[in-house]
Formats: C-alpha cells, sequence, structure tokens
C-alpha cells in the first residue's frame, strides 16, 4: 500500500491543513486517510491531559477528545495502542479526522499508540482502509517518518513557531516537500533550526487555496505520485 506522511515539528503549523490538501490534490484516487497520535516520548503540554479518560475512550461512540480529555492516558503497556474507526468518532464535528474524512478520504483511522506499538497498529489501520477499498493512505504523523518509506514526505512548518521533536530534525532533510505556512499567528516564538533552511522550505499560505506556493505543493505531491506509479510499471 502506498502512503504519504504529512509531519511537522509540533502542534499548530498546519499538519491536518496540509493533509486535507494533499487528500484533495489526489483525488480520484481511493484514499484511506490516519491520524497518527504518539502517546508517549515527546508530549507537549497542549496533549498532556489528566488521567482519567481511559473509562471515556470506552465508552461507546466517545472517541475520547475534548477539553480534558486524557487522549494520551487512553493506552498504556496493557493496551499499547487503540484504532478508532466509528464514525461517531471520526466524524465528531471539530475533530482533526472529520476533517480528513470531509477532504474525501473513503475511510479514516485515528490512532492513538504509545510509540513502540505505532508501526504495528499503522500497518493494521492501513490493512483495515485498504479492506475498504483505499489504494493510497495519508498519514497525518511526524513519527511515521521513523520507519515508513513513503510514495511521498510532506513537513509544515513555520516561523517562528515551537521547541522542533527530534524525529522532524532528523528528518527533514530527507523530505520530499518541505513547507514553510505563513500563518497569521505562529504558535509560538522560537527560531527555526538551520536543518529547516537547509531544506529550502516553499513558503506558502495553505489556508489560501489560490497561492502560488499552496499550488506548488499540489502540483509536486501529485508528480511525485506520478513518478512512483510509472516507476512500478
Amino acid at each position: 500500500m502506498e502512503t504519504v506522511i504529512v509531519g511537522g515539528p509540533h502542534s499548530y503549523v498546519g499538519k491536518t491543513l496540509a493533509a486535507e490538501i494533499a487528500i484533495r490534490a489526489l483525488l480520484p484516487r481511493r484514499i484511506g486517510a490516519i491520524k497518527l497520535t504518539v502517546a508517549d516520548g515527546e508530549r507537549d503540554a497542549t496533549h498532556d491531559h489528566g488521567a482519567s479518560a481511559l473509562a471515556v475512550a470506552d465508552a461507546a461512540g466517545i472517541c475520547g477528545r475534548g477539553a480534558s480529555c486524557g487522549v494520551c492516558e487512553t493506552v498504556s503497556a496493557s493496551i499499547p495502542s487503540r484504532i478508532i474507526t466509528s464514525e461517531r468518532a471520526i466524524r465528531k464535528n471539530g475533530t482533526d479526522t472529520r476533517r480528513l474524512s470531509d477532504a474525501g478520504a473513503i475511510g479514516v483511522a485515528w490512532i492513538i499508540a504509545l510509540r513502540g506499538d505505532a508501526p504495528r497498529a499503522v500497518a493494521a489501520a492501513t490493512d483495515q482502509l485498504a479492506a475498504r477499498g483505499a489504494e493510497l493512505v495519508v498519514i497525518e504523523g511526524t513519527t511515521a517518518l521513523e520507519w515508513l518509506a513513503p510514495a511521498a514526505s510532506v513537513l509544515v512548518a513555520t516561523e517562528p513557531g515551537r521547541h522542533w521533536k527530534r524525529v522532524a530534525l532528523e528528518r527533514v532533510a530527507s523530505c520530499d516537500i518541505v513547507l514553510r505556512n505563513l500563518v497569521p499567528s505562529p504558535s509560538g516564538s522560537e527560531a527555526a533550526p538551520l536543518q529547516f533552511w537547509e531544506a529550502h522550505p516553499v513558503a506558502c499560505d495553505l489556508a489560501e487555496p489560490r497561492d502560488p506556493g499552496r499550488l506548488a505543493y499540489e502540483a509536486k505531491l501529485r508528480a511525485l505520485l506520478a513518478a512512483r506509479a510509472a516507476s512500478a510499471n
């Protein structure tokens, strides 16, 4: 199964928007989507919730999102990952998974996993999406860059921003597409690292459909997938 990975160095850089754009750009192919949340290691404050949400996440149709959702605490050594696919959860208003679904994905899976179990969980979710007819999977999740060799890899960041995750620092140089998203209000004040600039990021306003940088992103993504298909034939 071919994959496209969309990652970023931290939250609020436009990863979900970049993944939505990728899905729409690659239609009419039958595309599945995965939202990957790695629940250990390099958490930031916005994802470090209270520890009482396991019972909530187990309740019928409740996905664990909310003001004090406790997403990170719904997995543990005994339950190292969860794959959420119920329509009530995936299409809950205001969620990233709803956005991926609305972009045109034929199926969406939200994975919450400890770092060590993430590869197995992504493989299992990919198989589920393939069974629903997906021929390509767009994964929103930087950590997947650690073990997958995607058909295309995208990293989106802002300047300034916040402290970069290790995996983003290590993988930005090898990503096929690196974007500098020109958001109105960056989420932090920390300068982007040298590795970002050495990757020659494309300046773009991902929220503007006719922005030249966004159009260049869409065109390069299509070209990468077309080249991959041609080499396979």
